[in-house]
């Protein structure tokens, strides 16, 4: 494995020395999937960030959470009467009072966009008049009730109450999105990697061949000049070719080294000091057959990342279009309440005029606010919003072309480079063959060695260009199924949002990358992985039977969701939109017949 041969972090590095290098390490492509997965910081970074949105989202649906309030007030007033006041309370020249005042509830906000309070408030009052009135103890004023604020046309409705919601809900979409670009992103680069190292190592061995070949022809042409069967021009010719070969292996071997380097990059290690010999075994193949363009153009839309996170970006903007057409809206509210009053000498009395509910009370009313402009900021807001959402659905329409191109690219360049294969065997044959003639002819004195050097030149050509169109060939899969969005199906990598949400629920619970519950996280992550790309088992183990069992879960909770995601109904120009342009049959791009493939290139 590479890892046992890269040196660890610095953390590792303080406490365990590092591992001695191993003289060759053979490195397959499926090994350094695994170590990028498990490794790579900016995939991380991504989960991170993944897990951060979630819990946002998560934290919206606390808007509907009931309040429990309370609260105590101490109140002392001392005061002398006017003439009006001394008179109502009967003739007393000061009044004084100590109050104590107590009031607990709940409270709520609802999809309506109502206040609703059910509330209890006691008050301990003590008075100058009280002793009057023969009430020695003071008195003990209860009141229950019911008070609710609704809205009739600003904030009314699950186009305001919910939008923020929709928008955490659709945040959260393009975060997973994001993750599986990035995640894309990562592992297509190491694969591009792992074929350059083979490029590199392979022209290596090119390079070697062709200097043992220089080798043999300087010292033939040596030995027969001192027999004086040759001349000093063809040993300086043998001298040259072999040094400029020479040259050239060293710049191979530079570019190994370089290759090495940046895939211990992408397993967050460091390179040791000394040689690191990695051997990339896997070799490119042509496997598989060109895949039927018409089917590519319909189904790019419906993994691609990036047009998708773009899908989102304009349901986001409908969202925020709904909220600002409703906040031009006058503010007009209704306000009512019901309860009942208690009066007593002590609490307990005071609340068994509340169970007997004699004395009522309640009220309704209406209120309203109106702009004397016409609403200046919320006008300009709405025209704003409309706007982005207009930019947003141009930029989408932008990259459906900027897919349908970049598809075709791709497809192309998979035709080009299979194609070349062909043609660059037929040549490495061929030469290989020219040079076999001509290295018998050489021993036979026939042919000089300057002409040898020209046909194994030509023949190191073919040879690098033929793993060129390999790995070309395997850099243009890649590109494909980049574009498409496939990559993480294509090798049983790819997980849903529920899969990743509940493989990473134990990050949220970390305090930093170190603890228990951050690790925990991870190894939580890297088992649903595997468990990907494991064939299906027909007995389930009791982890797979619970996970599945949360899925189940998961998806009973469509109450709330179901708003979040779809509360246009009262709105349909606002409903979402299909994501797929090709099932859009007034979509011209996709009535007209696709271009008919480029012709493969004819062999020599």
């Amino acid at each position: 494995m590479v890892a046992a041969c890269v040196c660890p972090s610095a953390e590792v590095r303080a406490d365990t020395p590092a591992p001695a290098a191993e003289p060759k390490v053979e490195l397959r492509l499926s090994d350094l999937r695994l170590w990028v997965l498990q490794r790579n910081e900016t995939l991380q970074e991504r989960l991170l960030n993944f897990e951060s949105q979630r819990r946002r989202a998560r934290g919206e649906y606390g808007l509907f959470e009931p309040q429990i309030y309370g609260s105590y007030t101490h109140e002392i007033n001392n005061r002398k009467n006017t003439a009006e006041q001394a008179t109502t309370l009967l003739g007393a020249p000061t009044f004084t009072e100590t109050n104590n005042n107590y009031e607990s509830g709940i409270e709520s906000f609802v999809p309506s966009g109502a206040q609703v309070k059910l509330g209890y408030t006691l008050r301990d009052l003590q008075n100058s008049l009280q002793p009057a009135r023969s009430v020695t103890n003071g008195e003990y004023q209860t009141f229950f009730g019911l008070t609710v604020v609704q809205p009739l046309l600003k904030n009314f409705g699950t186009a305001a109450t919910l939008a923020g919601l929709r928008m955490a809900a659709i945040s959260n979409k393009m975060a997973f999105q994001a993750y599986r670009r990035d995640l894309m992103s990562v592992l297509s680069g190491a694969e591009a990697t792992y074929w350059n190292l083979y490029l590199a190592q392979e022209q290596v061995h090119f390079f070697q061949e062709s200097v043992k070949t220089a080798e043999t022809i300087l010292r033939d042409n040596r030995t027969r000049l001192q027999a004086g069967k040759g001349s000093e021009l063809e040993v300086l010719e043998a001298e040259a070719g072999l040094g400029l070969r020479r040259a050239k292996l060293g710049e191979a071997q530079q570019k190994v080294v370089e290759v090495i380097n940046r895939v211990i990059t992408l397993i967050a290690a460091e390179a040791p000091p000394g040689d690191l010999a990695v051997h990339a075994a896997d070799v490119p193949e042509l496997t598989g057959q060109i895949p039927d363009y018409s089917t590519l153009r319909r189904e790019v839309f419906d993994s691609n990342p990036d047009y998708l996170i773009a899908v989102e970006r304009v349901q986001e903007g409908l969202v925020k279009l709904g909220y600002a057409r409703n906040q031009r809206l006058p503010e007009v509210d209704i306000k009512g309440s019901y309860g009942l009053n208690g009066l007593g000498d002590n609490p307990g009395a005071s609340w068994n005029d509340i169970e007997h509910q004699t004395e009522p009370s309640w009220y309704i009313g209406a209120e309203f606010h109106i702009p004397l402009a016409g609403g200046v900021k919320t006008r300009n807001e709405l025209i704003a919003t409309r706007l982005d959402l207009q930019s947003s659905e141009t930029s989408l329409r932008g990259l459906e072309t900027e897919l349908l191109n970049a598809i075709n690219t791709a497809w192309r360049k998979m035709q080009s480079t299979r194609g070349s294969v062909g043609n660059y065997q037929t040549a490495v044959q061929y030469n290989q063959s020219v040079l076999e003639a001509a290295l018998t002819r050489l021993d036979a004195g026939k042919i000089e060695s300057r002409k040898v050097l020209e046909i194994e030149a030509d023949l190191l050509e073919a040879r690098v260009s033929l793993v060129e169109a390999l790995v070309h060939y395997e850099l243009a899969c890649l590109e494909l199924e980049l574009t498409q969005g496939v990559f993480l199906q294509r090798r049983h990598l790819e997980l849903t949002q529920h899969e990743l949400a509940l493989a990473t629920q134990h990050i949220g619970q970390s305090r930093n990358i170190r603890d228990a519950s951050y690790q925990e996280g991870l190894n939580e992550f890297q088992r649903l992985r595997q468990e990907s790309q494991a064939p299906p088992d027909a007995a389930q183990s009791s982890r797979q039977r619970a996970l599945s069992q949360q899925m189940i879960d998961w998806q009973k909770q469509t109450g709330m969701k179901n708003e979040v995601q779809s509360g246009f109904i009262d709105r349909p120009e606002l409903a979402p939109r299909s994501t797929n342009p090709a099932l859009d049959p007034n979509d011209t791009r996709f009535a007209k017949p696709p271009p008919a493939p480029p012709a493969p290139a004819k062999g020599p």
